[in-house]
């Protein structure tokens, strides 16, 4: 009976360090685990840029982003450089800061990009007053712009390719009062 009990014990030995080891690893940290992450990014075919609060004047600023409106990316940057405005060097910052949005965040290119959307709203107006002669006081008026701009990919969609799927389906629609024609006798 004896070899009998020790067999037993034998066999139990390897249990209980299997499981004195489980506890032991239990009472330890976790370790983390680093695995590869690979963000999945949506295909994007435009960027955006925005200034708020730019102390010059939503009109003084349209004069100058009416320029640029529609144009390729490159040339838009050539054309802002020749201009001599006042709001020249703000509409620049914005465009380059959409540029490098869109080659940093969307991995697109510089050479694809165009504007496809420019748009100086009007922002707060700070009142202030000038004294003037006998008295009086004139307003001042200091305008502020809020700038947007879209850039977006000039080969996403060819425009042609969209122009001819919407000319090919031409619903025929049936308008109030309209006699039916002979083919559609009921």
């Amino acid at each position: 009976m004896t070899e009998k009990k020790q067999k037993k014990d034998i066999k139990k030995e390897p249990e209980e360090k299997k499981a004195s080891v489980l506890i032991d690893d239990q009472r330890e940290r976790p370790v983390k685990k680093v695995a590869s992450v690979v963000k999945k990014t949506k295909a994007v075919s435009e960027a955006k840029a925005k200034v708020r609060f730019l102390k010059v004047s939503p009109k003084k600023v349209r004069l100058v982003i009416d320029a640029i409106r529609g144009l390729q990316a490159e040339e838009a940057l050539n054309k802002l450089r020749v201009i001599n405005k006042g709001s020249v060097p703000a509409v620049l910052k914005l465009l380059n800061s959409a540029i490098a949005n869109a080659e940093n965040n969307f991995k697109l290119k510089k050479e694809d990009l165009y504007i496809k959307q420019i748009v100086a709203n009007q922002g707060p107006t700070l009142h202030r007053w000038k004294p003037a002669a006998f008295g009086a006081a004139h307003p001042i008026r200091e305008r502020t712009t809020h700038l947007e701009l879209v850039l977006g990919l000039r080969n996403a969609a060819k425009p042609g390719a969209i122009k001819e799927a919407k000319a090919d389906k031409k619903p025929e629609t049936k308008k109030a009062g309209q006699k039916p024609k002979d083919k559609e006798i009921i």
